[in-house]
């Protein structure tokens, strides 16, 4: 159903700027209201005729109001045709129209991309720029009941005044009931969580009933998730809601809810909730590099934006090597002198802290490419997500076991070297080489798990090097060599782990803020409602 022109025939597209519809042809502008098509009979229809864009790479599904050109997919960044079809779509019942027109959300993304080191050039090309896409995300929107109802609660309040800190404590009655409304989660699993949080909210107050020709020049996407995925989280959330309500309205005071949450939802009558389909705003760019793609997503209505930017190496490593160069050049200047031996335990401390924020990265990693977060993903079996969790426990248990004879070893060692060395300060060098050793070699076994779990696996090559070159620098300090280049060669060697550590790290963090590639052709949940 094209949205035709009164004047000339051609197609009108809903405008952005005058928030109507207007003619790509002869520039002729309409008000939604005036829409003759829009009336109180099409508005009344549960369903509507939409044309249906299928990608043949991942299966991701798009709707539009009338036939348009897709020359790309938007969320795995396939350039070949996609199929279309005539379907009958869920009604929205309400829609939040765009407020941010194309011109702003390229504007607003250069500016935050300009604030950004070591970025792709390709990211920052015209071309790239001008393939921003309007598409309506379908979203769930709960309403949850609050019977009325008179009951006696507890409460504290603690701050401090001048010297003092004080603590005080209240018995409140309370009065309730209503409705709580304004809880919405994205429905669609084509569209991560992580970044339906990161440009959340929307302002519903701005919301309008649902008319074909808000979308006229844009696309939707499909309804995918059961409004009972969200379910637990609206009752929680509404519950919450209510206990934080009366001690807002009580004087900002802290109020003692029951511990067990069944007696939360008895006393509060929370008990179920409704439901309806909204669509909301976004602008959504696509970035791809080989197998991985990275998204620019922006709040179609506030402008809040979400992106990942992936780091060029050398660029990081031109900069770098340009900022050692000079810091090396100020330090010469300075008349210091550093002992050997405690050169080469600094350099083992830093090593060991870039294992950390290695171990850290891969753990972001695992989190979301197993949608650990993404509780709207309903590709995500729970039977699936039970079982890992069985595996993980009895990994967990058997690296426990492993970890507690490591420890067991590592304080016998410690006890030999404390009998072996005397007490002239040649201690220090082994007992913090001992207990890097000992961190690296629980955060290799940590990680291990995680990286059996994840598409790219070679995040344990880096920590190994690091435990080996650790132990060769605990036995060094065991033999405690009276020749300077021993240490300064351990000092060396930790550096060229903290290198491998860094290389990896930066490979990763491209690898943590691109995504792979989609595959949505097992999407479940779209006919729910219909």
């Amino acid at each position: 159903m094209a949205i035709k022109c009164p004047s000339c025939g051609g197609k009108m597209a809903f405008n952005i700027p005058t928030q109507g519809l207007k003619c790509g042809y002869c520039d002729t502008e309409m008000q939604i209201e005036d829409y003759s098509l829009s009336n109180d009979a099409e508005a009344n229809k549960s369903t509507y005729m939409v044309t249906i864009y299928t990608c043949p790479n991942c299966g991701a599904e798009l709707s539009a109001p009338d036939d348009q050109t897709v020359a790309y997919c938007s969320y795995c960044g396939g350039e070949s045709n996609l199929t279309m079809k005539q379907e009958e779509a869920i009604r929205p019942k309400r829609i939040v129209p765009f407020k941010i027109s194309k011109e702003k959300a390229v504007m607003t993304y250069e500016e935050a991309l300009s604030r950004c080191l070591y970025v792709p050039k390709e990211l920052k090309e015209g071309k790239h720029l001008d393939s921003f896409r309007g598409i309506y995300i379908p979203y769930l929107s709960y309403e949850v009941d609050i019977p009325y109802n008179a009951f006696k609660l507890q409460a504290t309040k603690d701050y401090t005044s001048g010297k003092w800190d004080y603590h005080e404590e209240y018995d409140i009655t309370a009065e309730i009931g209503g409705t709580i409304k304004g809880i919405s989660f994205d429905a669609s699993s084509a569209f991560d969580d992580s970044i339906a949080r990161e440009i959340s909210p929307f302002n519903t107050i701005e919301v309008e009933d649902f008319r074909e020709a808000y979308i006229a020049g844009f696309y939707a996407d499909k309804l995918t998730t059961p409004p009972e995925t969200y379910g637990d989280t609206v009752e929680k959330m509404a519950i919450d809601a209510v206990y934080r309500g009366i001690g807002g309205r009580a004087g900002g005071v802290e109020v003692i809810a029951p511990q067990e949450y069944s007696e939360q939802k008895s006393q509060t009558g929370v008990g179920g909730y409704r439901h309806s389909v909204d669509l909301f705003p976004v602008w959504f760019l696509t970035w791809k590099n080989k197998k991985r793609v990275a998204y620019s997503v922006m709040n179609g209505q506030t402008g809040k934006l979400s992106m990942d930017i992936p780091v060029d190496i050398k660029a990081f490593f031109k900069v770098s090597g340009i900022a050692t160069a000079v810091l090396f050049v100020i330090l010469s200047l300075i008349p210091m002198f550093i002992l050997p031996k405690t050169i080469s335990w600094l350099a083992a401390v830093f090593l060991m802290i870039s294992s950390l924020a290695f171990s850290g990265e891969i753990s972001k990693i695992y989190y979301r490419e197993n949608h650990i977060f993404d509780l709207g993903n309903v590709n995500v079996r729970k039977r699936k997500q039970k079982k890992e969790k069985a595996k993980y426990t009895k990994l967990k248990n058997a690296l426990i076991k492993i970890m507690v004879v490591i420890i067991i070893l590592m304080i016998v060692m410690f006890y030999i070297l404390i009998k072996m060395l005397d007490n002239s300060g040649n201690l220090i060098n082994p007992v913090i080489y001992a207990i890097a050793l000992l961190i690296q070699i629980i955060l290799f076994i940590k990680m291990t798990g995680k990286v059996a779990k994840i598409e790219k696996k070679t995040a344990f090559i880096p920590m190994l090097l690091g435990i080996i070159v650790l132990g060769t620098g605990l036995l060094i300090g065991i033999m405690n060599p009276v020749y300077d280049y021993w240490y300064y060669g351990m000092a060396i060697l930790c550096l060229l782990g903290m290198l491998a550590n860094m290389v990896s790290m930066i490979n990763y963090l491209n690898y943590l803020t691109t995504r792979p590639v989609p595959d949505f052709f097992r999407r479940e949940g779209a006919d729910h409602g219909k």
